[in-house]
């Protein structure tokens, strides 16, 4: 019988049986198919160990315009969210990991394609210089907490001082939370990966406009970029330790063996 990801595969690319290739290091496609399914589905808490000292959090984009009902980009998601988000920001605070704002901007002079994508940036969403871009106000940064403010794409690294701010700290390990998950927060998480920190994604501290779009992000995160975890999950590794890591390594050895 067909498993549900093989039904799936078969429709999204209009494949037939017949049509079905034998990798070499599968017995057909269809075992390929449900063994990448498998693998999307299964979280790496073996590839790296979190450690609070060497931590930061990442809040991205809870700006006014994206959090605020009246935003101009408002996604009802992160609205939603922000309880989860906030307690865990005051864990961190608690436990003294830095808790760093990007807030993404936009300006004539630094637009790119953002005004052909996206009619509400055209028409003045998180416009330099005005309150949309200020970060929500439930979660208002502390007066030593950094705010980057200067984010002109949807990468939190890219043209802005956030690595160097990062590595003047000591963190090696990068914790993502904002909005949105398939957009600003993914592509900082890809270019945080690509600079070799370790990452590790909020499975429900992220929120976009799409569960569909936030379920694929997850997936390709927790394949090949980052360790998936909860709020909870996170505040838990960063209080008492990391037992998702030490059962995985655990677990991995007794295979091994």
């Amino acid at each position: 019988m067909e498993s549900k990801a093989v039904k799936d595969f078969m429709t999204l690319y209009n494949v037939k049986e017949e049509d079905l290739i034998t990798p070499t290091r599968f017995s057909g496609e269809k075992e390929f198919i449900d063994s990448v399914e498998k693998d999307y589905n299964t979280d790496k808490h073996w590839a790296f160990e979190i450690k609070k000292e060497e931590c930061a959090l990442l809040v991205i984009d809870m700006e006014e315009d994206f959090v605020n009902p009246e935003g101009k980009l408002f996604i009802p998601q992160a609205k939603r969210m922000v309880p989860r988000l906030k307690k865990v920001i005051e864990a961190c605070r608690e436990l003294g990991v830095p808790v760093i704002y990007p807030t993404h901007t936009i300006a004539e002079d630094v637009s790119a394609d953002f005004y052909e994508y996206w009619e509400p940036i055209k028409d003045g969403a998180i416009k330099e210089g005005t309150p949309g871009t200020k970060v929500y106000s439930e979660l208002a940064p502390l007066a030593n907490e950094r705010i980057i403010d200067a984010k002109h794409a949807y990468c939190s690294f890219a043209g802005t001082d956030l690595d160097y701010v990062l590595r003047n700290l000591g963190v090696k390990t990068i914790i993502i939370s904002g909005t949105l998950t398939n957009f600003c927060c993914e592509s900082t998480a890809r270019s945080g990966y690509f600079l070799n920190y370790h990452v590790v994604f909020g499975s429900d501290i992220n929120a976009t406009d799409s569960a569909l779009a936030h379920e694929a992000t997850l997936r390709t995160m927790r394949r090949g970029f980052a360790r998936v975890m909860s709020g909870e999950e996170i505040i838990d590794s960063l209080k008492n330790g990391d037992t998702l890591y030490n059962e995985a390594i655990e677990t991995r050895n007794r295979l091994t063996v």
